[in-house]
C-alpha cells in the first residue's frame, strides 16, 4: 500500500470521462480543478465528469476546487503566446483585444499606483523579467530584460507592489458557488496572507447551502503568510506548498528549505500538506521524469509530505498517466526509508503547549505504539469525522490505518491524508461486532498472516471521545455482518466510533 497521496489536476488532456477514470487507475487518489482557467459550463462539466470517474472506478475521491485569488494575470495573446527578445518594449495596457509581440491588455485597479520606474515585472514562472520604465493610468511601458516564451493568461508578478486586495473576492465566490453545487471536499484558497483569510472563507462557507462539510486548503505562495504560517495551519484543513509562486517571492536558494519547514509545521499541527508545482514537470513532454524530479518526489516524501500534486504534467501533458505511475513508484519505493520519529518529537511538543487535545494525541499514540509493538497489519479506526484517523496517521504508523466510517464526506477527505484508507462500514452497536468488522475488513484488504490487528474506539457511551486502544486476534471468527438498532436517545451504546 502506498501511503503517499497523488492529487492530480484535470485539464484538456484529461477531461473526458474515460481520461479521468484513467488516472484514478493509474493511481491518482484526489481530483484538482484550477478555476483560473475554463467558464462556468466548462467546470459544471467537468465536476460532473469526476463524480462519473470515480463512480466508474468505484473509488471515493476528493475533489479540490482550486479558486484564482488575487494573482494578476496578462490577457489573451494571438496564438495562445508570444516570444519576447531581450531589449524590446512591451507594454500592457488595459485594452481587451487579444495581445502580440508589441503589447498586452492587463486587469489592475489603480494601475498607475502598482508600478514605478525601475520596477522589475516577472511573467509565469518568473523566467521572463521584464523592467518598468513608464507607468500611466492606462498602461505601463516595460523593457524586456529577460526574454522567453509567454503564454497566454500567464501569471503577472509584481514584486514591489502590495496590492491589497481580497483573498477571496467576487470571482473566487463566484466560482465557490459552482463547486459547492458541483459537490466538492476541498476549497483551495490561493496566496492566503494569514489566518483572517481563512476565517472570512470559512465564514462564506458555513452560510453557503452544502459549505460547511467542504474544508479549506491554505495555499502558501507569499512571503508574507512564511511569518504567520502558524496561524495559517491551525486555520486550514490543510495547506499546499505552491511552489511556482513561492519560488518568485523567496530567494530561490531557501525554497527547499521554506518547503522542509512547511511540512514540519503541518505534521506537528495534525493538518494534511500537499507539495507542488513542476513535480514532474519534464513529462509534459517526455514519457519519463528526469533524474532531479524523481529525487525531488523523494525527498517530499522523506519530508513528510502527505501528497504531491500534478499540475501541467495531467492536465496537458503528454504523458499523464505515466506521470501518475511515475509518482506511485517512486513514493513507493521512498517510502521504506521514512523515518517518523521527528514527527513523532515534535507531537509530543505540541501536546504539551495544547493540553485540551493531549488526550486524544495520547490515545492514539498508545495505538501506534502498540501495533509497531505487536507488529499488527493494521490500525483500524472507526470515526464519524476524520478525527481520530488523521490523529493516529500523523504519527506515521509503520502498518495501514483503515479509517472506517458511515459518512461518505468523511471517507473523501480523508484520500489526502497519508497511510489512511477509508472504508465504508455500517452503524456498529456494540465493540464485539466492531472487532469482527474489523477482521472483515483486513481480510477484505488482503491483510492476512501479517500479526493482529489494533482497534480504537469510543467506549462506553456514544458521543464519547476516542479511548479505548484494544488487540484484535485476527483468526476471530467474522460472519457476517447483522445491521443492529440504533440505540435510543439517552441510552448506553457500546463502542461507538469517534
Amino acid at each position: 500500500m502506498r501511503r503517499t497521496k497523488i492529487l492530480v489536476t484535470v485539464g484538456p488532456a484529461t477531461d473526458s470521462t474515460e481520461g479521468m477514470t484513467k488516472l484514478l487507475r493509474s493511481g491518482a487518489d484526489a481530483f484538482r480543478l484550477n478555476f483560473s482557467h475554463g467558464t462556468d459550463d466548462e467546470h459544471r462539466t467537468l465536476l460532473a465528469r469526476m463524480h462519473a470517474a470515480s463512480r466508474q472506478a468505484h473509488r471515493e475521491v476528493a475533489i479540490v476546487a482550486d479558486v484564482q485569488g488575487p494573482k494578476l494575470r496578462i490577457g489573451n495573446l494571438v496564438g495562445h503566446g508570444v516570444n519576447l527578445a531581450a531589449g524590446q518594449t512591451w507594454i500592457l495596457d488595459r485594452d481587451a483585444r487579444p495581445g502580440n509581440t508589441h503589447r498586452v491588455g492587463i486587469e489592475i485597479p489603480l494601475l498607475k499606483r502598482v508600478a514605478e520606474p525601475g520596477d522589475p515585472v516577472l511573467l509565469g514562472d518568473g523566467s521572463v523579467e521584464l523592467r518598468v520604465e513608464q507607468a500611466g493610468p492606462e498602461s505601463i511601458v516595460t523593457r524586456v530584460v529577460s526574454g522567453g516564451f509567454v503564454s497566454a493568461h500567464a501569471g503577472l508578478f509584481l514584486p514591489r507592489a502590495r496590492l491589497r486586495t481580497s483573498v477571496f473576492a467576487e470571482k473566487d465566490r463566484h466560482d465557490a458557488a459552482i463547486a459547492l453545487v458541483g459537490g466538492i471536499d476541498f476549497l483551495a484558497l490561493s496566496f492566503v496572507r494569514n489566518g483572517a483569510d481563512l476565517a472570512e472563507a470559512r465564514r462564506w462557507l458555513d452560510r453557503a447551502p452544502g459549505g460547511r462539510d467542504v474544508g479549506l486548503i491554505a495555499k502558501i505562495e507569499r512571503a508574507e503568510a512564511l511569518a504567520a504560517i502558524g496561524d495559517i495551519v491551525r486555520s486550514s484543513d490543510g495547506i499546499m506548498v505552491a511552489r511556482g509562486d513561492l519560488g518568485i517571492e523567496v530567494p530561490l536558494e531557501r525554497l527547499a528549505l521554506e518547503q522542509k519547514r512547511l511540512i514540519r509545521e503541518a505534521n506537528a499541527n495534525g493538518r494534511f500538506v500537499i507539495v507542488a508545482t513542476q513535480m514532474l514537470l519534464s513529462m509534459t513532454g517526455a514519457p519519463r521524469p528526469t533524474r532531479a524530479e524523481a529525487t525531488d518526489v523523494a525527498n517530499a516524501v522523506l519530508d513528510g509530505a502527505d501528497a504531491v500534486m500534478l499540475s501541467e504534467e495531467s492536465a496537458v501533458g503528454k504523458f499523464p498517466f505515466d506521470a501518475v505511475r511515475w509518482l506511485d513508484r517512486i513514493a513507493v519505493a521512498t517510502e521504506s526509508a521514512y523515518d517518523p520519529q521527528s514527527v513523532r518529537d515534535r507531537l509530543a511538543l505540541e501536546n504539551s503547549k495544547a493540553p485540551e487535545i493531549a488526550h486524544e494525541r495520547s490515545v492514539a499514540a498508545a495505538a501506534v505504539h502498540l501495533a509497531e509493538g505487536v507488529k499488527a497489519r493494521a490500525i483500524v479506526t472507526p470515526t464519524h469525522s476524520g478525527r481520530t484517523a488523521r490523529l493516529v496517521a500523523g504519527l506515521r504508523p509503520a502498518c495501514p490505518v483503515l479509517a472506517l466510517s458511515g459518512v461518505p464526506a468523511t471517507r473523501r477527505h480523508l484520500s489526502l491524508v497519508r497511510g489512511v484508507e477509508a472504508r465504508l462500514t455500517p452503524l456498529h452497536a456494540d465493540l464485539e461486532q466492531l472487532r469482527r468488522s474489523a477482521v472483515e475488513i483486513a481480510r477484505s484488504r488482503g491483510l492476512r498472516g501479517k500479526g493482529p490487528i489494533v482497534l480504537t474506539a469510543g467506549y462506553p457511551v456514544e458521543g464519547r471521545p476516542t479511548n479505548l486502544v484494544t488487540l484484535v486476534d485476527g483468526e476471530e471468527p467474522s460472519p457476517p455482518l447483522r445491521s443492529r438498532p440504533r440505540s435510543a436517545p439517552g441510552s448506553a451504546s457500546r463502542g461507538r466510533p469517534r
